[in-house]
């Protein structure tokens, strides 16, 4: 139900868009923040909770502080490997991501088997390729605010002049994935096979018909954290038996620690020095963000299909 909601909404956002007042810039820059903030620093702020619970369901010990360690250790280590490799470290976070994307969207799929893997992870980047590259000339100045990517100008500029060949490359991978994957899997649970791809089309139309940042702020923020809180409220609740307000406040209190992390970082001088600086270092920060807490939720959907499986 929520999917057909945030769909209807983001036809509509097309309305606004093209037939009745285009979004300002700086309107589109103050809602892509202001979701960060109420939604998607709470869905990974509660990465702790989610890992508690992960080790609850494989009957394994849990100690927040070894969590802690481990989490800020990979997120340093992918850090150094984006500041030291930047072009590698980019490509890593764009895998990431897709598969992140995709097992969040996709995870009524049986999708523990190679092919049931690239199936997710083509169907991620399908998103970002018609997020970013279809928008790519609102991408490019991000990348070149940074000493890296002014290094990488001569790959930035391929990547523009053959954008829409790579779309149609994942486009293809995602259509010969999905044809192969579903002959190979007759059930698909209560999803029928015509009304994911109808669905899966009609997002797609929004992303592309939509600027760049709504269209992130749309498929981030108001999908994919949307759907994400959803599904770890429904998890913690069966795993640990708590109430929504109880789960609330653990991830209001966690995603004020994680603020007030954000903004000792800002105050540093050179992340908030101008609104693009601020939307540059901001998306540097979910791609340092990526790798632990796409670790987190893949463990949490292993156990939500383990589960599903057993009932």
């Amino acid at each position: 139900m929520i999917r057909y909601v945030l769909l209807i909404l983001g036809f509509m956002a097309i309305i606004c868009q093209h037939y009745i007042i285009p979004i300002p810039a700086p309107l589109q820059a103050y809602l892509f923040f202001t979701g960060i903030i109420l939604l998607g620093i709470p869905h990974g702020a509660a990465d702790l909770l989610v890992a508690g619970s992960n080790a609850g369901a494989s009957e394994k010990k849990f100690s927040k502080l070894r969590f802690l360690i481990a989490y800020i250790g990979l997120l340093t280590a992918f850090a150094a490997v984006l500041y030291f490799f930047p072009l590698a470290g980019n490509l890593l976070f764009i895998l990431f991501a897709a598969y992140h994307f995709g097992e969040t969207d996709l995870y009524q799929f049986k999708t523990n088997s190679v092919l049931g893997k690239l199936f997710v992870t083509s169907y991620g980047l399908v998103i970002l390729s018609v997020i970013l590259l279809n928008h790519f000339e609102e991408v490019k100045p991000l990348f070149l605010q940074f000493e890296a990517g002014k290094n990488n100008l001569q790959f930035i500029s391929w990547i523009d002049e053959h954008r829409y060949m790579l779309m149609s490359f994942f486009g293809l991978a995602f259509f010969a994935s999905t044809f192969i994957y579903l002959l190979n899997n007759q059930t698909v649970g209560s999803l029928g096979k015509g009304q994911f791809l109808v669905r899966f089309a009609c997002l797609l139309f929004i992303l592309f018909s939509m600027p760049m940042l709504i269209g992130f702020t749309f498929y981030f923020i108001a999908w994919h954290s949307i759907l994400s809180l959803k599904n770890i409220v429904g998890y913690l609740r069966k795993d640990q038996q708590c109430s929504p307000l109880s789960i609330t406040k653990q991830i209001l209190l966690y995603s004020g620690l994680a603020m007030a992390g954000i903004a000792l970082f800002g105050l540093t001088g050179f992340m908030f020095v101008s609104n693009g600086a601020a939307m540059s270092y901001l998306f540097l920060g979910l791609a340092v963000l990526t790798a632990p807490h796409m670790l987190v939720m893949h463990d949490m959907y292993n156990h939500i299909r383990i589960n599903k499986m057993a009932t």
